[in-house]
């Protein structure tokens, strides 16, 4: 179909479709007015009827009057019907009439105080407006009625024939269609005419450039002076030809420097199908490269120019490159003619012609580049085997450098606390000796029967408690100096919980000890150890942040083939995370806040060198039921020592 052919179409049915809504609101809004016109004029007639009877009441009339009065309201031209209906109570006073019972619902619900107000079709099949009204009992009707005020005693129906303005609006709605059929066809008369001149007549000519740049007369001009946006089009179909002759001359200008380009080039250019995967382009340099004429390489496929070690590789790598759309390798060989394997590096490019693709690959002949690269390998591997030698040395340096730290940092904390704790002994020693002193002349007086007798014993060991409390401070505080001894792991655990109990009670950590009161001795500084274990517990309440259990245990266990001495201390936290497992020992590694001379990441990092020092082992682990399990590893010491009496 033409495209005058579809306005044609188009702009017919926009017309018949808006006519067709026109009258479809015409005679919605006939039949609106109709019905508006028609119920007030029953509503003002039903009025007139209600005045005059309640008149004739008021007068004393009775129902033949009120009879003739409906009679000369029936006279009145396009009254079709007048009633007045009775309700019950009327009925009972006057008696019952056929003429003033209710015939409809509509009468039924006015008998109910409903006023009812509808278009209605007459017998004839003329629309009438029917109008129901109820005649509600005042005051004044009390005299003569013994119906309630405020009730409905009767009603009105009153149907006024609307046959006079049906036939005024059918004739305006004729007039109105005869109209605008005639306003229809001569607008689309005018609008074809238009279409015509303004818009198919340039577009032919518009196809007719088209045509002429089809056929490769890029400098063919359209002229349209429409004064509109038609004479727009015309101007940019005259620039899209002048551009295509613009570009098409650089095309042809590109395609020739390109092909000159392709066959200068040092490196060998050929152009490969993807399906076939045979050279179906080659420049120059390609035939020099591989000994092959043009017509016997492009005769060639992938088979013929890759060596077979090398093929499966190099089919792998092409699929990657349709994929990829481009890529290297690096590692090549092409045989050429007298059937030597020429390494190459191929950059390849996918492209796209005539909606086929193809593979463009450039061959870089590296031969003496590889020769080079040996060389070089060669001397890097002479290198790293000396890089490796230096920085082992590096290695074990850094090594004693990190040792020689961590006992810098630990004699300046345990001097530090030695000076702190002879100052505690110092100020504590003399009160507590005084005090021994009372205690024990105060016991020689009295009797041991005598009630203050046990107070003062009381007092007696609290002060001897606290002198070993001190003693066992300063044991830990001592800068270590090297001395070892045989001694019992347990009493280095009471000893520690002593100094520390107090601590972990005020925030509500219990501590619930399992010590094997068998255990052998072991070999080592009672200070250091007790550093261990303290550095252990603080760990694991911190991780419980002040509310929970912690329990020590204590036993003999087998580790390499020898017995040991093991102390394991588990707490109730949230246990180690798994990122965190492998750094806890990590000098300066915490997870918790630095700051302020805490936290410094050192307690893990020294409990770990003073066991190696005492030829142990420790290691941390999540316990199944949850929390975090430290375990340390002590050798037995040696036989003479475990026969000596505490």
């Amino acid at each position: 179909m033409r495209l005058s052919q579809r306005f044609n179409l188009y702009l017919g049915a926009i017309f018949i479709i808006g006519f067709l809504i026109l009258i479809f609101l015409g005679f919605r809004s006939n039949s609106a007015l109709l019905e508006e016109i028609g119920l007030k004029e029953a509503s003002y007639m039903s009025k007139d009827v209600f005045d005059r009877l309640y008149e004739s009441m008021r007068r004393g009339g009775g129902r033949d009057e009120n009879r003739a009065i409906i009679k000369s309201f029936e006279k009145i031209n396009g009254i079709e019907e007048i009633r007045v209906i009775h309700g019950p109570e009327l009925n009972a006073e006057h008696g019952l009439d056929e003429d003033d019972l209710p015939r409809d619902r509509f009468d039924r619900q006015a008998l109910d105080g409903k006023t009812h107000a509808a278009i209605e079709k007459t017998v004839d099949g003329h629309k009438a407006a029917r109008f129901v009204v109820p005649v509600i009992v005042t005051r004044d009707c009390v005299e003569c009625h013994t119906t309630k005020p405020g009730t409905a005693n009767g009603a009105i129906s009153i149907m006024v024939s609307l046959k006079k303005y049906e036939g005024v609006i059918a004739v305006f709605t004729g007039s109105m269609l005869l109209w605008g059929a005639g306003v229809l066809v001569l607008s689309a008369v005018m609008l074809l005419v238009a279409i015509r001149r303004r818009l198919v007549s340039p577009l032919e000519s518009l196809k007719e450039g088209l045509a002429a740049i089809s056929r490769g007369e890029l400098d063919h001009k359209v002229r349209l002076h429409t004064g509109d946006e038609i004479e727009e089009l015309g101007s940019a179909f005259n620039k899209m030809g002048q551009s295509l002759l613009t570009t098409t001359t650089r095309l042809n200008d590109i395609n020739e420097r390109y092909t000159k380009l392709v066959d200068m080039a040092a490196d060998a250019i050929v152009l490969k199908d993807i399906e076939t995967h045979r050279f179906i382009e080659a420049n120059p340099a390609a035939t020099v490269f591989t000994g092959y004429s043009r017509d016997e390489l492009l005769g060639k496929s992938t088979e013929d120019l890759y060596p077979r070690e090398k093929l499966s590789e190099y089919m792998e790598i092409f699929k990657r490159w349709v994929y990829d759309g481009k890529g290297y390798l690096h590692d090549a060989a092409v045989i050429s003619k007298d059937g030597a394997a020429v390494p190459v590096e191929i950059a390849a490019s996918l492209l796209e012609i005539g909606k086929k693709k193809y593979i463009q690959e450039i061959w870089r002949d590296i031969s003496e580049r590889k020769g080079f690269d040996e060389k070089l390998k060669q001397q890097i591997v002479e290198l790293e085997a000396t890089v490796r030698k230096k920085t082992a040395h590096l290695e074990e340096a850094y090594a004693k450098l990190k040792n020689s730290e961590k006992k810098i940092v630990e004699s300046a904390k345990l001097i530090s606390l030695g000076e702190m704790g002879a100052g505690i002994a110092h100020e504590l020693n003399s009160p507590l000796a005084g005090i021994l002193s009372i205690t024990d002349v105060l016991l020689g007086r009295l009797n041991k029967n005598d009630p203050n007798y046990y107070l003062l014993e009381k007092i007696k060991d609290a002060a001897v408690r606290s002198k070993y409390i001190i003693l066992d401070m300063l044991t830990y505080a001592r800068p270590f100096k090297g001395e070892f001894e045989p001694l019992y792991l347990n009493l280095v655990i009471k000893a520690t919980l002593a100094m520390f109990i107090s601590e972990l009670k005020s925030v509500s950590i219990e501590i619930a000890p399992r010590l094997d009161p068998e255990l052998p001795r072991v070999y080592g500084n009672k200070g250091q150890l007790m550093e261990v274990v303290l550095n252990i517990i603080k760990n694991a309440r911190d991780a419980m942040a002040g509310e929970g259990k912690i329990f020590i245990t204590t036993k003999v266990g087998a580790d390499d083939g020898r017995e040991v001495v093991v102390m394991e201390i588990r707490d109730t936290g949230p246990g180690i995370p798994a990122e965190s497992m492998d750094r806890i020992f990590a000098p300066f590694f915490t997870t918790k806040v630095k700051g302020g001379g805490k936290n410094v990441g050192l307690g893990l990092s020294i409990a770990q060198s003073i066991v190696a020092e005492h030829g142990g082992k420790i290691w941390a682990e999540n316990a199944p039921g949850g929390g975090a399990v430290m375990r340390v590893t002590l050798p037995f010491a040696p036989e003479e020592y475990q026969e000596v009496d505490d």
